[in-house]
C-alpha cells in the first residue's frame, strides 16, 4: 500500500535540497576555497540521500580550529522538522568508545586493574570455566556471546536497569577461551558499563555526564530515553519497498553502555577531538586505547579499547560505527590530523561511511583510497607485498616518528620477504603473505614498511604525496633510494619484485588520473572510454565499487538491462577479481538468471574463498536488499548462498529468518532445524530451538 507521506525521486530530491541547515559552530568557518568545494558537497549529499531513500542526515567535521556540521532532509517527516546540526540521533555502537575511555579514566585513578577479573568490580556475574578480564571485554576478546536470540534480545519494550540488563546474558556459556576469539558483543560493553559503575559507585549515565560528557562540553549526550522529553529528537524510519516507515519501537535501555546513548554529531565530533587532544585522558591510555589487539593465536582483532584500528589508505585512523532501530552512525578520526569526521542518520541500514569518505575527501583533496588493478596474476603478489609495506608503513610513520624496530629486525624482515612472500610456490607466499600483517607473521610488514617510510622522510620526501600515488610509488621511490645508495646500506628487496614494482609503477603513473565517466554518461559510452584508456595497461583503477553502484542503482530503477551492463563490463576489465564475478553473480540473480549467477559467484569464490562470495558477504547482502525493501532478491541471494555453502549454520539461520518474515512457516521451521543439524552451538543456536517451538515446530528436533 503506497503512503500519502511517500515522495517520488524528483520530489524527495528537491525536498532534500530545501532543508539543508548549516551548523552555528563556536570555532572557526572553512576557508573560502573550502567553503566552495562543501557547498559542491551539497548536490553530492542530495543525490546519495534521494538514491537511497535516506530521510534526514546530519554530517560534519572538525580539524583544528575549524569546525562545519550540516543536517540534510528531515528529522520528522510526518511534521516536516528538518534535520539540523542540533538533531539528536541514536548513537548506537559509537557509544562504546565513550566507555571505553570511561574505564580507562577509572584505570588512571587506580580504581580499575584491566587484568582483574571482573567480577572484582561486578560481583553478580556469575563465575565462568575461565577468568574474563576489564582488559579482554574492551577488546571482545572475553568469550562473551552476542544476541542469540534475535527475536527477543532485540525488541526489547521495557525498560531496563544495570542489573536487569545483565540478566539478559549473564547464563550464557563462554563462546571460547578468553583471549582465543574475537566476538564483537554488546554484551561485553555492557558489562563494561556495569564494572564503571562498581568501582566508581556512580550510575553509568552520572559518571559520563561528570567526567566524560560534562568535561568535552557534550551537553546534547544522554541515555536514551522514551519517556525522557529530549531536545531535537529525530524519528527513526526503515523502507518497506520504495515507501518509508517507521521504526520498531524497541527500547535500547538494555544496551545502555554499549549502544544506549543519543546525541548530536558535533557532540560527536566534540568527544573525537577532545580525547585526542589529551583533554580528558593522559597520553599513554590514549596510545594503550588504539592499539589494534590479538588474539592468544597472533591474529590480529583490527579492535583496539573501543575503537576499530585499520589503516586507511596508508593513513593512522580509528572509527566506530552504529547500527540500531532508527538510526546509523560512523565517527572517524584521523588522530596526526587532528581530523574529525562524523555522520548520522535516520533511515536505518543505510551506509554511513560513504558520507564521511566523500567529506574527507572534500576536506582534504585526497583520495578515500586508491583501488588499483593488476592485469597478470603473477604480478598481483608483488603489489600485494607493496600494498602491505605502504599500509602499515605509512600509517605508522604518519603516527608517530620513532622508530618502530632495529637494523638487525628490519633487516630480518627484508630477508622473510623476499624469501617466503616471494617465493616461487605461489600458494605458500599467499598464506605469507595473508600472515604478514600480524603479529603470528612477525609482523613483517610493519617492520620494513615503518623502515621504508623514515628512509624516504629522512631524504625529504613528503609522505603526503602517496596519497595519490599509493602503494606502487611507495614501494618504487624505496626501490630506486636503495638502489641509489652504497651496497649494504639499506635493505634491498629482490631483484625480481624490484623489476615488477618499477614497472607496474610507470604503468600506474599513466593510468591513475584516469577519472571514472560522469554520472550521465551512458553505460557503452563509459564502456568504450574505459577500455580504451585501459588497454595496454599492467597497473589501473579498479572501479569495481562504481560499477556496483550502478549496477544496483539500474537495478532498483527495474533497469535490468543497464545493470546487467555494468556487471558484465566489471568482469571483462577486471577478469581476476572476486568483487568482479561476484557483482555479475548477484545482478544475474536480481535478473532471475539462476544458473549462470551460482557460475559466476563460483567464479569469484575460485578467486577469493574469503571475499565477496563468500558466507558473510553474501549473507551481508542479502540482508542490505532487504533492508532497501528487496526482500525476495535478498531471499534469492541466500538461497544461493546456501546452495555454495551447504555447511554454513548461520545462513540457514539466516534463511529462516527470511521465511518467518514472509509467513513461510514451515520452511522457516526447517531451515532452523537445518542450522542446528550442521552447527547445534553455533551462535544463533538457541534463537533457532525457541523460534522452532514459537513456530510450532516439534522439540523432539531441538536435542544437540
Amino acid at each position: 500500500m503506497q503512503s500519502s507521506k511517500y515522495y517520488g525521486f524528483a520530489g524527495a530530491l528537491a525536498l532534500f535540497c530545501g532543508v539543508a541547515q548549516a551548523a552555528s559552530a563556536p570555532a572557526a568557518v572553512p576557508a573560502p576555497a573550502l567553503a566552495a568545494r562543501l557547498a559542491e558537497f551539497d548536490g553530492w549529499v542530495a543525490q546519495r540521500m534521494g538514491a537511497e531513500r535516506i530521510p534526514g542526515v546530519t554530517v560534519g567535521f572538525s580539524q583544528g580550529d575549524v569546525e562545519w556540521v550540516k543536517g540534510y532532509g528531515y528529522a520528522d517527516l510526518e511534521n516536516r522538522v528538518p534535520a539540523t546540526a542540533r538533531s539528536s540521533y541514536r548513537l548506537a555502537s559509537v557509544t562504546k568508545p565513550m566507555t571505553a575511555v570511561a574505564i580507562l579514566q577509572l584505570v588512571e585513578q587506580g580504581k580499575i586493574d584491566l587484568d582483574a577479573p571482573v567480577q572484582t568490580y561486578v560481583p553478580y556475574f556469575p563465575v565462568k570455566p575461565f577468568p574474563v578480564t576489564v582488559r579482554q571485554l574492551l577488546g571482545h576478546l572475553g568469550g562473551i556471546d552476542a544476541y542469540r536470540n534475535s527475536q527477543v534480545e532485540q525488541h526489547f519494550k521495557e525498560h531496563k536497569d544495570t542489573r536487569q540488563s545483565i540478566a539478559v546474558f549473564e547464563q550464557f556459556d563462554l563462546i571460547a577461551e578468553p583471549g582465543t576469539r574475537f566476538r564483537y558483543t554488546s554484551y561485553g560493553y555492557n558489562l563494561l558499563g556495569a564494572v564503571i559503575e562498581g568501582a566508581s559507585g556512580e550510575s553509568y549515565g552520572g559518571y559520563m555526564r561528570r567526567h566524560v560528557w560534562g568535561p568535552l562540553g557534550m551537553d546534547a549526550t544522554v541515555l536514551d530515553d522514551p519517556d525522557a522529553v529530549i531536545a531535537h529528537r529525530v524519528r527513526g524510519y526503515r523502507l518497506a519497498g520504495k515507501e518509508w516507515k517507521n521504526s520498531e519501537f524497541v527500547d535500547i535501555s538494555s544496551r545502555f553502555s554499549a549502544g544506549g546513548t543519543r546525541a548530536s554529531v558535533p557532540d560527536m565530533l566534540a568527544f573525537g577531538r577532545g580525547v585526542h587532544a589529551g583533554k580528558i585522558l593522559s597520553a599513554a591510555s590514549v596510545a594503550a586505547m588504539v592499539q589494534p589487539m590479538a588474539t592468544r593465536a597472533g591474529r590480529l582483532t583490527n579492535y583496539g579499547m573501543g575503537w576499530e584500528i585499520f589503516p586507511t589508505g596508508g593513513r593512522y585512523a580509528i572509527a566506530h560505527s552504529g547500527q540500531q532501530p532508527e538510526t546509523v552512525t560512523y565517527l572517524y578520526s584521523f588522530p596526526s590530523r587532528k581530523l574529525t569526521l562524523a555522520v548520522a542518520s535516520n533511515l536505518e541500514r543505510v551506509n554511513p561511511e560513504a558520507f564521511v569518505q566523500r567529506l574527507f575527501e572534500v576536506v582534504t583533496g585526497e583520495p578515500w583510497q586508491l583501488n588499483t588493478y593488476i592485469v597478470d596474476a603473477g604480478a598481483q603478489r608483488a603489489y600485494q607485498v607493496a600494498q602491505g609495506l605502504f599500509e602499515e608503513g605509512r600509517a605508522y610513520a604518519e603516527r608517530t616518528n620513532e622508530a618502530y624496530a632495529d637494523a638487525a629486525a628490519t633487516r630480518e624482515a627484508f630477508t622473510q620477504i623476499n624469501q617466503q612472500a616471494l617465493a616461487p610456490d605461489a600458494r605458500a607466499a599467499r598464506a605469507y603473505i595473508e600472515a604478514a600483517r600480524h603479529p603470528a607473521g612477525g609482523r613483517v610488514f610493519l617492520t620494513a614498511g615503518a623502515s621504508m617510510a623514515r628512509q624516504l622522510r629522512d631524504v625529504g620526501v613528503d609522505l603526503n604525496q602517496y596519497a595519490r600515488g599509493g602503494a606502487l610509488a611507495f614501494a618504487r621511490d624505496y626501490i630506486q633510494l636503495s638502489q641509489g645508495i652504497k651496497a649494504g646500506d639499506l635493505p634491498r628487496f629482490a631483484p625480481s619484485f624490484e623489476q615488477a614494482i618499477v614497472t607496474l609503477a610507470a604503468s600506474w603513473d599513466r593510468t591513475a588520473a584516469i577519472a571514472w565517466p560522469a554520472a550521465s554518461v551512458p553505460i557503452a559510452a563509459r564502456d568504450s572510454q574505459l577500455r580504451a584508456a585501459f588497454r595496454g595497461q599492467r597497473a589501473y583503477p579498479d572501479f569495481v565499487p562504481e560499477l556496483l553502484d550502478l549496477a544496483q542503482a539500474s537495478a532498483a530503477r527495474g533497469e535490468t538491462d543497464a545493470a546487467l551492463a555494468a556487471s558484465r563490463l566489471a568482469v571483462e576489465l577486471y577478469p581476476l577479481s572476486d568483487r568482479a564475478h561476484a557483482l555479475q553473480g548477484l545482478t544475474l540473480l536480481r535478473a532471475g538468471k539462476t544458473e549462470p549467477a551460482l557460475a559466476a559467484l563460483r567464479l569469484a569464490l575460485a578467486r577469493d574463498p574469503l571475499g565477496a562470495a563468500s558466507p558473510a558477504a553474501l549473507n551481508l547482502e542479502a540482508y542490505r536488499l532487504k533492508g532497501s525493501g528487496a526482500v525476495a532478491q535478498g531471499m534469492a541471494v541466500l538461497q544461493a548462498a546456501v546452495s555454495l555453502h551447504p555447511q554454513d549454520a548461520n545462513l540457514q539461520d539466516s534463511l529462516a529468518e527470511f521465511y518467518v518474515e514472509q509467513g513461510l512457516r514451515p520452511q522457516a521451521v526447517e531451515a532452523y532445524r537445518q542450522a542446528l543439524q550442521l552447527d547445534p552451538r553455533y551462535p544463533g543456536a538457541v534463537g533457532a530451538k525457541a523460534a522452532i517451538i514459537r513456530l510450532g515446530g516439534e522439540t523432539k528436533a531441538l536435542a544437540p
